[in-house]
């Protein structure tokens, strides 16, 4: 299109983008509905366990993530 402007990188800043932050706070609100999920009524823990392990995993993938993020910002 542009000597100036290179879509093909265009098209992969987009897309990480995209998956970096839709994608993180996406399984972050599945982090906080499993944990939502696995206590009872009450407040207190109830006999679901896999929901409490799932939170955990989804908030560890995040966490992951965002330090990926500023591993890379600092890296350059």
């Amino acid at each position: 299109m542009s000597d100036y402007i290179d879509l093909d990188s265009l098209w992969k800043v987009l897309v990480i983008g995209l998956v970096a932050g839709a994608g993180l706070v996406s399984i972050f609100a599945a982090g906080l509905a499993s944990l939502g999920a696995s206590r009872g009524e009450d407040g207190t823990a109830s006999s679901n366990p896999i929901g409490t392990v799932i939170a955990g995993l989804c908030f560890l993938i995040v966490a992951a993530g965002a330090l990926l993020g500023i591993y890379v910002m600092l890296d350059k």
